[in-house]
């Protein structure tokens, strides 16, 4: 039976569907969804992200591209670029949180030290946007015409009128954008973090109240502290979950076998996203909006656990194994009251360790032992983690605690890997106390932020927004 005979309504919608929607706008439509997400769905597959599979901003510009002149295609290369930049932004948040556009660009300025993972990652992203440009405006333009402009914003009437996905706009979170199909604005019109994400601006970051209180205000009473006190911010030291404890406990056993060591406390505290953040809500018991401190205002900054101390008459001691330029350090240390600050390369090792760039932290440790050993009147030593930081380097690995072929780590390879180094730092702090380097002394240590993990089919290895902290007593 021939339908189009029988059915002369049928027969007219095929050639309205012809005319106004050929073969052509589809194929146009397939491959520039194709080149202007493709990308990201490999990406989604290889380290097991989030992302809508069809970003509709790029669908919006289209017509820029139908009009095929030349200021037209000036304008789309500008938008394509700007909404592709977007694009790589939010896609990188559900891996590293920041909270508007003039901190990201801030983390920017220390790419030159960044591990080679993140350098291989941004040429990436470069190389996917030169070519995506590159193939849509020398091939994929030549399919396109200003008659596909009233048909394509047909379609997508039609779409988001019957077809919308708007599941990205309510359950999207930090960590990814869930939907087939959907709009960032609309995701950001949706979200209280980006009230500010649009300013380019460097603003004051506006310290104030950190509601949980940090760990050391907690651990050491501030009114009759101990002679010497030993602070350790621990890089990525975070809550690991699927065991149900028993791995968290071996992290730390290092530490309380060792015979002269009294455990005081030991649990979980609330954190922010950021070493930085951590730093202030630890040693200040304050919390910014902008990661930028070397701005100030510094007011608050008196509150600050070493000023504190100093005015007690402490010694004040600060290490870190990478350099004092990161995130200003230099700049805005002094105004909490550390004074006398140790980076690299002014250590005693500068061995460089491979996970980010500085010296290893189980050498940093006898420069903090001896710190803590020589001063004979009141001192506090902070010291601040770095080798287990993300990526978590195997070559900074020098032995294995944890098998990260057992079962337990499969697509868990990134936790495995720092939860081997949290069980070496503490194997190497707890070396160094048998040596005799810390003896009478408090030690508070804690995490900075949860462990962020990039490449690990499972994202929930850590608790996203708390740490872990331990107080012992070295006698």
């Amino acid at each position: 039976m021939n339908l189009v005979a029988h059915f002369p309504i049928f027969t007219r919608i095929v050639k309205l569907i012809k005319q106004y929607l050929p073969l052509r706008l589809w194929l146009l439509l397939a491959l520039y969804l194709l080149l202007n997400n493709g990308f990201f769905w490999l990406a989604n597959m290889q380290v097991h992200s989030q992302r809508y599979i069809i970003v509709l901003e790029y669908v919006w510009i289209l017509p820029l591209l139908c009009l095929r002149r030349r200021w037209s295609l000036i304008l789309f290369t500008i938008a394509y670029t700007g909404i592709y930049i977007f694009d790589i932004l939010y896609w990188v948040k559900q891996f590293y949180h920041y909270d508007n556009l003039a901190e990201f660009v801030e983390l920017l300025y220390f790419i030159p030290e960044a591990p080679k993972l993140y350098w291989q990652f941004i040429a990436l992203f470069v190389c996917n946007l030169i070519l995506s440009l590159f193939l849509i405006l020398k091939f994929v333009v030549r399919l396109a015409s200003v008659k596909m402009i009233v048909p394509m914003a047909l379609l997508y009437l039609v779409f988001s009128a019957f077809f919308y996905d708007y599941r990205g706009v309510d359950l999207s979170d930090r960590y990814q954008t869930v939907g087939w199909w959907g709009s960032y604005y609309e995701v950001i019109q949706n979200r209280r973090f980006n009230m500010e994400f649009f300013w380019l601006g460097t603003v004051k970051p506006d310290f104030y109240d950190w509601p949980h209180g940090g760990v050391l205000q907690k651990q050491i009473d501030m009114q009759h502290p101990p002679k010497k006190i030993l602070f350790v911010l621990n890089e990525s030291w975070g809550v690991f979950t699927p065991d149900h404890g028993s791995i968290n406990v071996s992290v730390v056993a290092p530490l309380l076998d060792v015979a002269n060591v009294q455990l005081v406390a030991q649990g979980e505290n609330p954190a922010l996203h950021s070493t930085i953040m951590g730093e202030i809500r630890e040693l200040c018991d304050l919390k910014a909006k902008s990661s930028n401190f070397s701005l100030g205002p510094w007011d608050k900054f008196k509150q600050c656990v070493p000023n504190k101390l100093q005015q007690q008459g402490y010694n004040i001691q600060s290490f870190h194994a990478s350099f004092a330029k990161m995130y200003n350090r230099k700049d805005w240390y002094p105004y909490m009251g550390l004074n006398h600050t140790h980076f690299y390369p002014k250590l005693s090792n500068i061995q460089r360790c491979f996970s980010f760039a500085g010296a290893c932290d189980f050498n940093v440790v006898h420069d903090v032992s001896a710190a803590n050993k020589s001063a004979t009147d009141k001192s506090f030593v902070y010291w601040l983690t770095l080798n287990s930081h993300h990526p978590y380097d195997k070559r900074d690995i020098l032995s294995y605690a944890y098998d990260c072929k057992q079962p337990l780590f499969e697509g868990r390879q990134e936790a495995c890997r720092n939860l081997n180094l949290q069980h070496q730092f503490f194997r190497a702090l707890a070396d160094e106390i048998k040596a005799g380097g810390f003896k009478d002394t408090e030690i508070v240590i804690v995490g900075d932020h949860s462990p962020p993990i990039m490449l690990d089919k499972y994202k929930d290895s850590f608790k996203p927004d708390s740490v872990p902290f331990i107080h012992v007593r070295v006698h």
